[in-house]
């Protein structure tokens, strides 16, 4: 009898572990095909009008629910297949869109050859807030798969930075590598004065326009941008921050494509437009409404100050009055030129000595990387006129303020007669750049015998004696540069959008390597300073 009911009580229990056993292999097995979709970000957060992307990894061919819910919207359910057999699915949300009462099945998107459908109870509607996304293997029935957080912000005012490269070299600047490179090298350059004449790059870093960029119609995310400067919905302008009086607001249009050059980068909100300020569309308005644009070349007001502009939908740079201040991206733009700095004058006068490496340096507007022409011309006999072109750097004069960069020319004057006087001519891309104004006479130059070498100097004794004149300035020291003992012009191969070598290789400063020397230096800024203090009588109105 004990062992009956022995048997008995063993089969029972039997009984009890092959059902528990196979309760928890039917749970197991729900959790293992659960498991198998997850999403691969923890959180995103976006501005608003940006666009916001989540990655599924789904078992090949299969199929996975999104549920979105929070920030007072109620429910979005979204279904996903994996309709190209690549083991993900990547979902994109517009949020831009979603301020626009679009659909729902234009604010959300799948990438490739994956399908979307969009239950009914999806809502296109995604203001600012949290929100979680839940995944789920198996309908929305049991515990989600995993789950994730999105978060859409304020997108906020945003920002301009001014850059400003060689003339001409616009269309070089078409892609986000060609613009690091060109920062590399040293001919792209952060600035708050434009020399007319150069290119002008504008920086914006904007965040809640992505959105408005992806929607839009291109093989590329700068034909995409390009096609949304052009719509009625969005306007970069360059505006006059001050207008006189009697007049209206003085605006530029960077809107056309068949004069800027863009570059996009939407994941990072930030955008490139690069143009010849010249040859921008122009108008005038009280705000920044424009009735006519008009084209070829007008006159850019020297020493007068703009101001960016940039609208998209309800996203603005710079809205208001943008008299007041604190406005970001703000230039002056300047007439190119130049001065001379070295040899100092005497009585007015530059003086070189009949002897080779003779050195004209100084300071000019125009942008580092531009190449600039320096002739000393009207002396009798040889070697004038001599030419001498050479590339401009990014070396400024201590404690300068606004746009100057520094050029250096060297001259072969062994066969000039003591005692001869000549002009120094500046030009650049057939501009000349001194003198600064009307009333100046430019500047003048004397051989003088005085700093002649004697016949019993070393080939050195040059040096030493030019060196003796500013005893710390390095100009003095072993040329650089190939000489120029004729008439005929020599050119340094300069550092352009097209060089493989960086200018930065030929920068100096007060501590590195050949500069001005104190001297040198001093007389530079008491120049600039006087320069400075004319440019504002230049301004018209």
């Amino acid at each position: 009898m004990t062992d009956r009911r022995s048997r008995r009580t063993v089969a029972v229990a039997a009984v009890v572990v092959l059902c528990l056993t196979a309760v928890a292999l039917a749970a197991g097995g729900t959790a293992a095909a659960d498991s198998h979709v997850t999403i691969q970000e923890d959180a995103v957060e976006q501005a608003h009008g940006d666009v916001a992307e989540f990655t599924l990894s789904v078992p090949r061919g299969e199929s996975a629910t999104v549920v979105f819910e929070g920030a007072g919207t109620g429910r979005t359910r979204l279904g996903l297949t994996d309709a190209s057999t690549d083991g993900s699915v990547t979902l994109a949300i517009n949020t831009y869109l979603a301020a626009r009462n679009a659909s729902a099945g234009e604010v959300y998107r799948v990438a490739g050859e994956d399908e979307l459908s969009i239950g009914d109870d999806a809502t296109s509607r995604l203001p600012f807030g949290s929100y979680r996304v839940a995944a789920y293997a198996n309908g929305t029935d049991g515990e989600a798969a995993d789950t994730a957080g999105l978060t859409i912000t304020d997108p906020g005012l945003g920002n301009a930075t001014v850059m400003v490269a060689p003339n001409g070299s616009r269309e070089r600047l078409d892609s986000r590598a060609a613009v690091r490179r060109a920062q590399e090298r040293g001919w792209l350059t952060r600035t708050n004065e434009v020399a007319v004449g150069d290119t002008f790059v504008l920086r914006l870093d904007v965040p809640g326009i992505a959105g408005a960029v992806a929607n839009r119609s291109g093989e590329t995310d700068e034909a995409r941008f390009q096609r949304l400067l052009g719509t009625p919905n969005a306007s970069l302008l360059v505006s006059e921050r001050m207008p006189g009086p009697s007049r209206p607001r003085q605006h530029l249009s960077l809107d056309w494509a068949n004069t800027t050059t863009v570059v996009a980068d939407p994941d990072n909100d930030t955008y490139y437009v690069a143009a010849d300020l010249r040859a921008l569309p122009w108008g005038y308005g009280h705000d920044r409404e424009v009735d006519e644009w008009s084209f070829g070349e007008f006159g850019l007001i020297d020493g007068t100050d703009y101001v960016p502009r940039f609208v998209v939908g309800d996203q603005r740079l710079n809205p208001g009055d943008i008299s007041e201040g604190g406005r970001t991206g703000g230039f002056v733009a300047v007439e190119p030129d130049a001065v001379v700095t070295y040899p100092p004058k005497r009585s007015g006068t530059l003086r070189v000595a009949p002897a080779s490496d003779q050195v004209v340096a100084g300071w000019t507007t125009v942008a580092p990387g531009s190449t600039v022409t320096v002739e000393l011309s009207n002396g009798e006999g040889e070697p004038f006129p001599a030419t001498r072109t050479v590339q401009v750097v990014r070396e400024r004069p201590p404690s300068a303020e606004g746009a100057v960069y520094r050029y250096r020319a060297e001259f072969d004057l062994r066969e000039a007669a003591p005692g001869t006087t000549f002009d120094v001519d500046i030009r650049s891309n057939g501009t000349q750049l001194n003198p600064r104004d009307s009333w100046d006479e430019g500047d003048r130059g004397l051989v003088d015998p005085g700093l002649a070498p004697t016949a019993t100097e070393t080939p050195t004794t040059t040096h030493s004696q030019t060196a003796a004149l500013t005893p710390t300035d390095p100009s003095a020291q072993a040329p650089t540069a190939t000489k120029t003992p004729t008439a005929t012009p020599h050119v340094d191969p300069p550092v352009t959008p097209d060089s493989t070598e960086s200018p930065t290789a030929t920068e100096t400063t007060a501590g590195d390597g050949p500069g001005f020397g104190a001297l040198a230096a001093l007389v530079g800024l008491l120049a600039f300073a006087a320069v400075g203090a004319r440019r504002p009588d230049r301004r018209r109105r």
